[in-house]
């Protein structure tokens, strides 16, 4: 099941690889290769939490620790956004297909919180390239 949040690249894609890992002949080379692809979206997703720790920090987001926590991240965006009603769209967001609505207005919330911090909503479009997320958000975290 996939949710649109902006870590939803890590659930999707222990979706898409765990039946093929599992599938291989090998089972130690499937287990070893299951391992290093925890590790990799382990190590990924405490970067993007740094990286939103101090995105919220440089715009005094009250709780600014909340980019730590799974579900409690998508809200902190919403806040940082100064979205009308963070936790409705938080809840929206874990719903199936209601969650694609609540994705598009995450990206609108990341678009307000680009133009809050003075960098180009544009620079979203590079987070469409694989890996480049951590570029933006990089460069966004510390400029």
């Amino acid at each position: 099941m996939l949710y649109l949040s902006e870590f939803s690249w890590v659930n999707s894609t222990i979706g898409m690889m765990l039946p093929i890992l599992l599938a291989q002949s090998s089972r130690n080379q499937a287990t070893g290769e299951f391992a290093v692809l925890v590790v990799g979206i382990i190590i990924s997703y405490f970067i993007m939490g740094f990286f939103l720790y101090r995105i919220c920090q440089k715009l005094n987001v009250e709780n600014a620790w909340f980019a730590w926590v799974p579900i409690l991240n998508t809200y902190i965006v919403f806040k940082a956004a100064d979205e009308q009603e963070p936790v409705l769209w938080t809840i929206l967001s874990l719903i199936p297909c209601i969650s694609i609505i609540a994705g598009i207005k995450l990206i609108i919330a990341w678009v307000r919180i680009f133009n809050k911090l003075g960098k180009s909503p544009w620079l979203l479009l590079i987070c469409l390239i694989p890996f480049a997320i951590f570029f933006v958000f990089g460069y966004v975290a510390f400029t």
